[in-house]
């Protein structure tokens, strides 16, 4: 009998070898997992080639402002003063047995607003993607500080399960011990074995949790494999601050989101404006020069040629399309304008949200922490009671399973602020590439 019991202790101490051959090998602070996130993560890389495209962009409509150079060569061949009948369109050209090349120059003069306006829109597109690349920043920063807490809270978790196998298996020595000098019952040891199954199965869930979180944060880091990690740094839970009115204020001023819908109003506006200009005429300088080297010798043409002037289009009638267009580009402001007004209503609403979580999720811990006290001095209370009689093993288990629960919920209670102060932070637009979680 006793040798069984041995065996059983052995197989159910396995968990707790393995724990411990299992413990994470790479240290990782919270500071290091964001730097390394914003260097590794594929949305950061992907949001910093969407900016570069921007940034073109504008370089495009840009060029409408300079002279635009244009090469052009051609070998005609044709019988003596062959001329073409009006084919697609009224002309009536002479065309002549020649090679010619030259360079044809066009500047634009003015347009009347329309490139500027083009060019202001492209801008504020430009600056809208650069607040797009902070929100992204600001997405993988939450992302992996929820991740990184999470993973704190699992270990934790982990060393509770740990902490409540070890209690459990001294109370089963114990009463082994009693039960062989006839001081206890059967009924004591088979309660006392199930406190074993159940601190296992806490410490399988334990497991479990910690493998998930090393996953989830692998992959907030970048990685496309799961790594192991060894969670490095102290947890403070300073006092929430500022008001609710403060806080609003700063998520309308700082929340990139917002910030890039604004953007998103002012080129929409700019477009509109472009769209408008359609209407107005349009001046271009323009410039031709080249040479014929090959004419007959019967063909009186110089072998040069030059020639400049000025260009004036002014658009009489397009079908409604300038119209339509304008059309068009107004309504995708005034759309653009509204998003802004929406995202206000809602971010007014997520800040009141994120702010009485924080403080619901703050008073929490104070509570967890109260119960978890209490559970532990009932804890003691009962075993003493036990070990002199005074109380059963039923009550014994219950107080070890008390404490066990609010063990965990103390636990829980404190990283479920941090992650909910997090969740704030991010709203209000505190998380930016040098303003992390990691900085508070």
């Amino acid at each position: 009998m006793k040798t069984i019991l041995l065996t059983t202790m052995f197989i159910l101490l396995l968990p707790v070898l393995a724990f411990a051959a299992d413990l994470p090998t790479q240290p990782l602070t919270l500071a290091e997992a964001q730097r390394i996130a914003l260097n590794n993560h594929p949305q950061i890389k992907a949001s910093d080639y969407e900016t570069k495209a921007a940034e073109e962009d504008v370089t495009s409509k840009r060029a409408g402002y300079y002279p635009h150079v244009s090469a052009n060569a051609e070998r005609a061949f044709a019988e003596q003063n062959t001329r073409l009948a009006a084919i697609g369109s009224l002309n009536n050209p002479t065309v002549i047995d020649r090679g010619s090349a030259g360079i044809g120059v066009s500047q634009l003069i003015t347009d009347f607003g329309r490139t500027d306006a083009e060019v202001e829109a492209s801008k504020a597109a430009l600056e809208a993607q650069k607040q797009r690349a902070d929100l992204s920043r600001a997405d993988i920063l939450l992302s992996v500080t929820r991740a990184f807490y999470d993973a704190l809270r699992a270990q934790a978790l982990l060393k509770v399960a740990g902490d409540t196998i070890k209690t459990r298996k001294t109370l089963l020595d114990q009463v082994m011990q009693l039960r062989n000098v006839k001081m206890k019952s059967d009924l004591d040891l088979s309660i006392a074995n199930l406190g074993i199954d159940d601190a296992n199965l806490l410490l399988l869930k334990a497991q479990n949790g910690r493998d998930d979180a090393m996953a989830e944060l692998s992959e907030a880091l970048g990685y496309n494999d799961t790594h192991s990690f060894d969670l490095v740094g102290t947890v403070a839970t300073p006092a929430p601050d500022g008001s609710l009115d403060a806080y609003i204020g700063m998520a309308l001023n700082g929340n990139p989101e917002l910030a890039a819908l604004q953007s998103d109003y002012k080129a929409a506006q700019n477009e509109a404006d472009a769209a408008t200009r359609e209407n107005y005429p349009t001046l271009s300088a323009v410039g031709f020069a080249g040479d014929t080297p090959i004419r007959t010798a019967d063909q009186h043409i110089d072998p040069t040629y030059a020639a400049g002037g000025f260009n004036l289009s002014i658009p009489l009638y397009t079908g409604g399309r300038i119209t339509a267009d304008a059309d068009k580009a107004e309504a995708h402001a005034n759309a653009a304008k509204m998003r802004v007004e929406i995202k206000k209503n809602t971010l007014t609403r997520d800040i009141h949200l994120a702010f009485d979580s924080v403080q619901t999720a703050y008073k929490n811990i104070s509570v967890a922490a109260q119960m978890s006290q209490n559970a532990a001095k009932s804890l003691e209370l009962t075993q003493a009671r036990y070990d002199l009689g005074k109380s059963s093993i039923v009550d014994l288990n219950q107080a070890q399973l008390a404490q066990t629960q609010a063990a965990v919920g103390e636990t829980d209670a404190t990283y479920e602020y941090l992650i909910r102060r997090a969740v704030l932070d991010y709203t209000i637009g505190k998380f930016s590439e040098t303003d992390g979680m990691s900085n508070r």
